[in-house]
């Protein structure tokens, strides 16, 4: 008699497979619930992301930016504009110094006894390079029509802007910018002044966007990746008549 009270209490203890298989159906139900319901969250986030067209962001500096996404070809046309700007104020601007100290620009040699001054010689890599660029070609002629005398600071050159157009996309990544401009040559040593239009079309394309310097590079280092943060390049420069 006490033999089966025993081993009716140990089958008690134990339980039956037919009694498990419903235990762990309700288990298994309630993790996949919680799974499925996790998934419409993340859903929901994502989606959130995706349909958000700009972005607030601020930088270590302070500055607030509102930034959006775009193609990676895309550039504004501020953006396309201020860097031909950039080129022509760099590129014809001459007070006989240098940017930031009182030192005499003594200019930069690009070969056979040529000078340019040292902004132009910086806003040079802005154009296009290599076998299809024309870099070193518009250096010589920027070199022929510098005078001597702009590094002994006898000279000086102001570029006035009157106009600017908006930039016609040409193709995926290309576009065209008129520009109206007057060189203005300042006898700083006497003599009358003397002013050149410059007239001109520019096609740009897009480019990688370099990566910033480090903090030990050079002040060239810091200027370059300043002049090609836009991600711009000039690929041509060619007459513009205003009438036209």
């Amino acid at each position: 008699m006490l033999k089966s009270l025993r081993q009716v209490k140990r089958t008690k203890l134990l339980l039956d497979s037919k009694d498990i298989l419903p235990l762990c159906f309700v288990g298994l139900t309630a993790f996949s619930l919680l799974s499925f319901f996790f998934i419409l969250f993340l859903s929901f986030k994502v989606n959130q992301l995706a349909a958000r067209k700009t972005t607030f962001v601020q930088l270590v500096n302070g500055r607030a930016l509102v930034i959006s996404e775009q193609d990676y070809l895309y550039r504004h046309p501020e953006v396309i504009k201020n860097t031909v700007k950039q080129w022509a104020n760099l590129t014809f601007n001459w007070d006989g110094v240098i940017v930031g100290t009182k030192e005499l620009d003594k200019g930069r040699d690009i070969g056979k006894g040529k000078r340019v001054t040292t902004n132009a010689y910086s806003a040079s890599f802005l154009i296009q390079q290599g076998n299809l660029g024309f870099r070193q070609t518009a250096l010589q002629a920027l070199a022929e029509i510098t005078p001597s005398r702009v590094f002994s600071g006898q000279v000086a050159s102001k570029i006035i802007i009157s106009y600017f157009s908006t930039p016609r996309q040409t193709k995926m990544g290309e576009w065209e910018v008129d520009m109206v401009a007057t060189r203005v040559l300042v006898n700083l040593s006497g003599g009358a002044d003397e002013e050149i239009p410059i007239n001109r079309t520019f096609t740009l394309r897009a480019v990688d966007i370099p990566e910033p310097p480090s903090p030990t590079a050079s002040a060239l280092e810091q200027q370059l990746y300043e002049i090609r943060s836009a991600g711009l390049e000039i690929t041509k420069i060619s007459e513009f008549t205003p009438n036209n």
